[in-house]
């Protein structure tokens, strides 16, 4: 058995209290703060929702992630951090009843990590994607062994978790995922521009965007703000809003919204009729079967 196997099995082991296997994913908190186990004994749709800043690791199955212009397939002793929320699509390609789905998620402690790399000696600030993957091999799989090993001890959660936790986010950042992580905290103005006009659009997702406004606001021409925001999300601006305002508008038809209509103008379609295509498109169903289910 190779030490990437060993490891998963090590960490299947420690959370296999938290998997209920029930059809669709399923999220179980666990006594470590921020952690959730995520199981499956079916395949899913595409599902589209937004990634927070977090490390997610896949376990069992494969899991395929669609970030615009970025896809990762992950299976079994990979990983993916990602330093702030992107729209994206993930789906459950190999999930069954007799191979459930294992995946475990870590929203990030971003004072945490911020301090970890102050610490560390400074790097280059290169530029680089939003969210990069790896795996659990080495060091870095051990740090997190140790970290999900909590779970069964949660006596020991307030006193060990903190120190394990900060030497997750060290091994993190060594690794060839460092460069995304260290976006949380690096001083590039560039970066800081591209993060601050990517927060800007999911906060205001339903106002209309002059992408000339953005660009100047970070100091870009057009041209370059468009190319190096891409480069970063993986999505163009617009794409980025749309996606936005379309997790948005979800939310909204789940808590009971009575008007589709209504939907698309609080989250910023001034036509009904394009709302609910491009909403068709990004879910599979029409915003009026959402609606009513």
């Amino acid at each position: 058995m190779s030490d990437l196997e060993s490891t998963v099995c090590r960490l299947l082991n420690d959370v296999s209290p938290f998997t209920g296997y029930l059809p669709g994913p399923v999220g179980q908190p666990t006594p470590v703060p921020r952690l959730t186990i995520w199981s499956s004994g079916a395949a899913t749709r595409p599902t589209s929702a937004v990634f927070e800043p977090m490390f997610y690791a896949v376990l069992r199955g494969t899991k395929v992630l669609t970030m615009g212009a970025n896809r990762f397939e992950m299976s079994a002793g990979t990983c993916a951090a990602s330093s702030f929320g992107l729209p994206y699509t993930h789906q459950l390609s190999r999930s069954t009843s007799t191979l459930p789905y294992v995946g475990i998620s870590l929203h990030l402690d971003i004072d945490r990590l911020t301090r970890v790399a102050l610490d560390m000696p400074k790097g280059e600030g290169r530029w680089t994607r939003a969210v990069a993957a790896g795996d659990l091999n080495g060091a870095l799989g051990d740090a997190f062994v140790r970290l999900v090993g909590l779970v069964k001890a949660p006596d020991d959660v307030a006193m060990l978790a903190p120190n394990y936790e900060s030497e997750l986010y060290y091994r993190l950042l060594q690794s060839g995922m460092g460069d995304t992580l260290r976006q949380v905290v690096q001083r590039n103005d560039r970066v800081r521009q591209i993060k601050a006009a990517a927060d800007w659009l999911g906060s205001n997702n339903s106002e209309p965007v002059s992408i000339s406004d953005l660009a100047a606001s970070a100091g870009m021409s057009v041209t370059s703000f468009y190319r190096h925001f891409k480069a970063v999300t993986g999505f163009s601006p617009l794409a980025f809003q749309r996606h936005m305002r379309l997790l948005e508008a979800r939310k909204l038809l789940a808590g009971g919204t009575s008007s589709v209509g209504g939907v698309a103008y609080e989250v910023g379609y001034q036509s009904a009729s394009q709302f609910s295509r491009e909403y068709k498109t990004m879910f599979g169903s029409s915003p009026i079967a959402d609606l009513r289910r």
